[in-house]
C-alpha cells in the first residue's frame, strides 16, 4: 500500500510539473513582434519588378516541388542560411537540400502569405530585401503560426540581371517563460 501511495504522489508531482511547463510555454517574456512594412522606393520601378519576379519564381518552384527552379533565382555562389542555422554556400547546395526536402518532409508544401516588406537599394546594383511568409504543409488549410518567418535577402544586379546572392531565414516568435528559464541555464 505504501508503494502505491508513493507512486501516486510521484505521478501527481510529475503531472503538476508538466502542467506548469505547458503553462509557462504560453506566458511570454518578450513583447509582441511588430513587422514593419516600408514603402518601396520611387524611381526604381523596373528593378523592383525584377526583384519581385525573383521572389515569385522561387515561391513557384517551392510549390511545384522543384528545387532547381526554386534555386534558379540565386547566384552560383550564393550564401543561404536556413531557419535552423544550416549554411548553404552555392546554388547547387540550395537546390540539392530543397529537392531532398520537397521529396520528403516538405512534399506538397507551399509558401503562403508572402509579402515583400521592404526593398532598400544600397547601390544601383545591390539591394536589401525583407520578405515575410510561412510554409503551409500538404493537407493544411493554412500555415501554422509557428511557421511564420522573415527573410533577409541581398539582391545583386550583374550582367543586367537581378539574382539573390544571400538569404537568411528566421522564425517570427516570441520567447516564452519556459524558453527564458531554459536560456538562463545555458
Amino acid at each position: 500500500m505504501k508503494k502505491y501511495i508513493t507512486f501516486k504522489v510521484s505521478f501527481i508531482i510529475l503531472l503538476t510539473i508538466n502542467m506548469l511547463i505547458i503553462v509557462a510555454d504560453y506566458i511570454y517574456v518578450t513583447p509582441p513582434i511588430t513587422i514593419r512594412t516600408q514603402a518601396l522606393p520611387g524611381g526604381k520601378d523596373q528593378d523592383i519588378v525584377a526583384i519581385k519576379a525573383l521572389e515569385k519564381l522561387s515561391a513557384e518552384g517551392w510549390a511545384e516541388g522543384d528545387g532547381e527552379k526554386m534555386a534558379s533565382v540565386y547566384t552560383d555562389r550564393a550564401d543561404y542560411v536556413t531557419f535552423n542555422g544550416e549554411w548553404l554556400q552555392s546554388r547547387y547546395e540550395i537546390d540539392s537540400l530543397h529537392q531532398e526536402l520537397y521529396d520528403g518532409v516538405l512534399e506538397g508544401s507551399s509558401i503562403e502569405n508572402r509579402m515583400i516588406q521592404s526593398i532598400r537599394f544600397l547601390t544601383d546594383s545591390v539591394a536589401i530585401v525583407h520578405i515575410t511568409g510561412a510554409v503551409k504543409h500538404k493537407g493544411s488549410k493554412k500555415p501554422a503560426k509557428s511557421r511564420d518567418s522573415i527573410q533577409t535577402l541581398v539582391a545583386w544586379k550583374t550582367g543586367g540581371q537581378w539574382k539573390f546572392t544571400a538569404f537568411h531565414n528566421a522564425r517570427i516568435s516570441r520567447v516564452s517563460l519556459w524558453e527564458g528559464i531554459k536560456m538562463s541555464f545555458n
